[in-house]
């Protein structure tokens, strides 16, 4: 358990960090009487269908509240920054009304579409550029994804996932983030079936090698878990999930590769946390800010016996930062440390779960301990731009922005795998990727990511991606 401590230090340093910030009373403290605002009333203007208490949740000041001007200012900025990291509008201004000796607030969003029935066309390999390969059809999953966001104006979401075609999932989530007056607790749902008709059962020469089952399928898991948020402060969340996997395999899998587990058939509890820190100005693609998450997940709890028992840390930070004008800096480390070996059905890297360093797209990392370092510096093409599109009348499809970016990127990555180091030579290595992007980026939190890489070995390629690098 030595890397709970480990853990457990670091959320410590990050709180100490924290506390040491100048807080708006102690600013307050330092100001002279005739630099004081006092915040009047604060008005709300388009939320349609969003409650006025969720949008005053995100607002970091009240009415009454006496301020340096300065300071409003700055939670004016940080308020608005919170609106726009819920995903619940297109837009969100603050702007500030001097009324008798007081300054009257006016908080005006656009919002979203928020019910959504999403076409599925989904992929059987890993991503995008590893299917491109091939371009075989038949690995293609389709079906539907029902997504209903700001379910009854609460920020609540429905998800209902149905998926056919190479496999099979059916699963539903639920995710109601206050049930308190306070709007500090919250609480979801998540639960639903998953059947695999090809598995990756091994990796070979940094590959996944894949069994297909020609009679069912080669692995049936049934999940389910429920989780409770604590979110104290505007951006701090702690998540706590207790949940519960069933795996099922043919045995096939096991006489391929005896490390693929021990038996045919699991039952895994797990207990989760997970701690954010998220101080980011917009969450799809940042460019200023920082992010910072650090968890662990406890498989095993000791309830069923004969079953995986392990213990896995995991480490995030990213920061933006402006160099200068439209000039822009941003880095990541990523790092997973596990206490034992696990099953390779449950085995993590670099190449997994976006876990990535790019140039090596096409290829799987495993490893028992991982640690990937990313870096974008980049030149804003096309600032944030607003337009509206004259022939629709909504303005939650009609007022739309707009960003264009070009990027030059270097990554580097080491994953620890002590087990199959000899069959995968980009195990216990350091990686490295570099090359360089554009990135077009517009509303509801779309984002275009075309690159072209050279990595260690000497392998380059165009990648394409929908999220954001960093």
């Amino acid at each position: 358990m030595r890397w709970a401590g480990f853990f457990l230090v670091i959320l410590f340093l990050v709180e100490v960090a924290l506390a040491q910030k100048i807080t708006p009373a102690a600013a307050l403290l330092q100001q002279p009487a005739d630099s004081l605002v006092t915040v009047g009333t604060i008005a709300l203007e388009g939320n349609k269908i969003t409650k006025d208490r969720i949008i005053y949740r995100e607002i970091e000041f009240k009415t009454g509240d006496v301020l340096p001007a300065d300071i409003l200012d700055s939670l004016i900025t940080k308020s608005r920054q919170n609106l726009m990291n819920r995903s619940l509008f297109n837009f969100a201004d603050i702007t500030k009304t001097p009324d008798n000796g007081k300054m009257d607030i006016t908080v005006s969003v656009t919002e979203r579409w928020y019910i959504w029935p999403i076409p599925v066309i989904d992929f059987a390999d890993r991503n995008f550029n590893v299917w491109w390969e091939t371009k075989d059809f038949n690995r293609l999953n389709y079906g539907i994804d029902l997504r209903i966001e700001n379910f009854r104006g609460r920020m609540e979401t429905l998800d209902f996932y149905i998926q056919g075609g190479y496999d099979k999932t059916f699963a539903a989530q639920w995710i109601i983030p206050y049930l308190t007056k306070r709007q500090f607790f919250g609480l979801g749902f998540f639960g639903g079936i998953q059947l695999n008709r090809e598995v990756a059962y091994t990796t070979e020469n940094d590959d996944l090698l894949y069994y297909k089952s020609e009679d069912g399928f080669a692995q049936v898991t049934g999940f389910g878990e429920v989780d409770f948020t604590l979110r104290p402060k505007y951006n701090y969340l702690h998540t706590l999930t207790l949940g519960y996997n069933h795996y099922k395999f043919q045995d096939t899998l096991l006489v391929l590769n005896p490390s693929f587990a021990d038996q045919s058939e699991y039952n895994i509890l797990f207990f989760k946390y997970l701690y954010k820190q998220d101080l980011r100005d917009y969450k799809p693609y940042p460019l200023v800010g920082y992010y910072f998450d650090a968890g662990f997940v406890k498989y095993g709890l000791g309830l069923i016996p004969g079953q995986v028992n392990a213990f896995v840390v995991d480490f995030v930070f990213d920061q933006y930062i402006r160099i200068y004008k439209r000039w822009y800096f941003a880095y990541n480390f990523t790092s997973s440390f596990t206490n034992r070996e696990l099953p390779y059905f449950l085995q993590n890297g670099i190449g997994y779960h976006g876990f990535e360093v790019r140039g090596y797209e096409y290829n799987i990392v495993n490893g028992k301990d991982f640690g990937i370092f990313k870096s974008n510096f980049k030149f804003e093409i096309i600032p944030h731009t607003v337009k509206r599109i004259k022939f629709i009348r909504t303005d939650k499809f009609a007022k739309i922005f707009y960003a264009l970016y070009a990027n030059v990127f270097f990554d580097m990555g080491y994953a620890s795998d002590p087990r199959h180091f000899e069959s995968n030579k980009l195990a216990n290595q350091l990686l490295w990727g570099t090359g360089v992007g554009i990135d077009f980026i517009t509303y509801y939190d779309l984002v275009f990511r075309f690159e072209y890489s050279i990595n260690k070995q000497g392998r380059h390629g165009f990648y394409i991606n929908l999220v954001a690098p960093i």
